[in-house]
C-alpha cells in the first residue's frame, strides 16, 4: 500500500491548520485520543454542543462527563486545546463530505452528488459550526477552522463545476456556494419536506449553472 493511502483524515486537517498557525491543539488532542477520561470529556462536549449549547463551560462539561474540572484542565489547559480534540474526533467522520475531486458524470450527476454531501455535512456539523463561529473572534483555532471550512467548500464548488463555470458568469460559483451553505440547507429543511430538499437544491444548482 502506498504511504499516502495510510494517512488519516486528521493528517490532512493538521496540514491545513499548520499553514494557518493553529495545528498544535489538534496535534495534542490526537496524542491523548486513547485516554478514557479524555474521551469522556470530548464526548460530553459534543453532546452539549449538539444539544444547543455552542460554547459549554468547563463546569458544564464536568457535570456532563463525570470528570472533575481539575482533571479536565489537566487534559485541556484551555478551550482551544479542548476544541482541538473535538476537531480530531469529528473531522474523520465528515472528511468525505469535503472531497475536492469530483465524480465522473454530467452536470446533473455532479450536482446531485455534491448536494447530497452538503446536506450530510450540514446535518452532521451544524451545531459544531455554530460553536466554531462563536469561538472564531477570540480563538486562533476557531478562526483557522472557520477559514479552512470556507476555503475547502469554495474550492469544492470551483473544482466540481469547472466545466460549467467559465460560461455561467462571474458570480455563479459564489451563488452555488450560498445555495449549498449549511444555513441555506437548514432553512430549506424548515420550509420543505425532507425528501424535497435534495432534488430542489440539485435543480437550482443545475439551473444556475446552465443559465449562462
Amino acid at each position: 500500500m502506498a504511504a499516502t493511502d495510510a494517512r488519516e483524515p486528521t493528517d490532512d486537517l493538521i496540514a491545513a491548520l499548520e499553514s494557518r498557525g493553529a495545528a498544535e491543539p489538534v496535534i495534542d488532542g490526537r496524542r491523548l485520543r486513547a485516554e478514557r477520561g479524555r474521551a469522556a470529556v470530548v464526548a460530553a462536549t459534543l453532546e452539549l454542543v449538539d444539544g444547543g449549547n455552542p460554547v459549554p463551560t468547563f463546569a458544564e462539561i464536568a457535570e456532563a462527563s463525570g470528570v472533575s474540572e481539575r482533571t479536565i484542565f489537566r487534559y485541556f489547559p484551555d478551550r482551544d486545546a479542548l476544541f482541538g480534540a473535538v476537531a480530531t474526533e469529528v473531522f474523520p467522520r465528515i472528511a468525505h463530505c469535503l472531497v475536492v475531486t469530483p465524480p465522473a458524470g454530467d452536470l446533473s450527476t455532479r450536482a446531485a452528488a455534491l448536494v447530497a454531501l452538503r446536506v450530510e455535512l450540514a446535518d452532521r456539523t451544524a451545531p459544531l459550526t455554530r460553536s466554531v463561529e462563536r469561538l472564531a473572534p477570540s480563538s486562533q483555532l476557531g478562526a483557522a477552522l472557520l477559514a479552512l471550512r470556507t476555503d475547502r467548500l469554495q474550492e469544492q464548488v470551483r473544482t466540481w463545476f469547472a466545466p460549467e463555470l467559465p460560461t455561467s458568469g462571474p458570480a455563479a460559483a459564489a451563488l452555488v456556494d450560498v445555495l449549498l451553505s449549511a444555513a441555506s440547507i437548514l432553512h430549506l429543511r424548515e420550509l420543505l419536506d425532507d425528501d424535497q430538499v435534495e432534488p430542489e437544491l440539485t435543480a437550482a444548482v443545475v439551473h444556475l449553472l446552465e443559465a449562462g
